[in-house]
């Protein structure tokens, strides 16, 4: 995430997210707690694309704020966050907070361990997104706490991977086309990762 956000790319990215959730609903099998749940996976991989593809690609000198990927990291991570703190309410609103992540169940309630897992520290993130969290931590630690991001990726990834092809619960219908969409963003996120790790080795040999 960045520390700096907009109104103006709040609106526009909350505007799609809800318009994404609804269509989800509408057109789809997928429950309400499900498509905030697609919704939200698909703005974390937004988030965790654009580190990379930047060092890959830096944008033109020039390039309009709007234009340039990493103003937008910010506001993509803030909307995971609430996307998927709206998920996490609507599974929970009609049963107690244990026996959500009570281990066993054919593997249904650890799945949701690690998601409440990666939703407690996407909150923590999302509070400290602001110019006034750098000020008051500092740019150090406030990178340091940012880095986090990289756990919740791979926690949501494990949590939404476990629940779609290993989980066993007497809900379980199995994977359907959203897990193995799911699965290959986060093959293609680990992917991105790799080759601008070694693109800047490489840029730094040539120094």
């Amino acid at each position: 995430m960045d520390g700096y956000n907009t109104l103006k790319q709040h609106f526009i990215v909350g505007t799609i997210s809800l318009i994404l959730i609804y269509l989800s609903f509408q057109l789809t099998e997928a429950s309400l707690a499900a498509s905030f749940a697609r919704v939200s996976f698909l703005l974390l991989f937004l988030t965790m694309i654009i580190g990379p593809i930047v060092k890959l690609k830096s944008p033109k000198p020039g390039t309009p704020p709007l234009m340039h990927p990493w103003t937008w990291r910010g506001e993509f991570g803030i909307w995971f966050t609430i996307t998927g703190f709206m998920h996490f309410i609507l599974l929970t609103m009609n049963r107690p907070l244990g026996s959500f992540i009570e281990l066993g169940g054919g593997g249904y309630a650890l799945a949701n361990l690690l998601g409440a897992i990666a939703l407690f520290w996407a909150l923590i993130l999302s509070a400290t997104s602001c110019s006034k969290a750098i000020r008051m931590l500092g740019l150090s630690s406030w990178k340091w706490i940012q880095g986090f991001a990289y756990v919740i990726f791979y926690l949501t990834a494990c949590h939404y991977i476990y629940f779609q092809f290993f989980s066993t619960h007497e809900n379980s219908s199995g994977p359907d086309w959203f897990g193995y969409l799911a699965t290959g963003m986060a093959l293609l996120v680990i992917f991105l990762q790799f080759t601008s790790f070694f693109s800047v080795i490489r840029n730094d040999k040539r120094k």
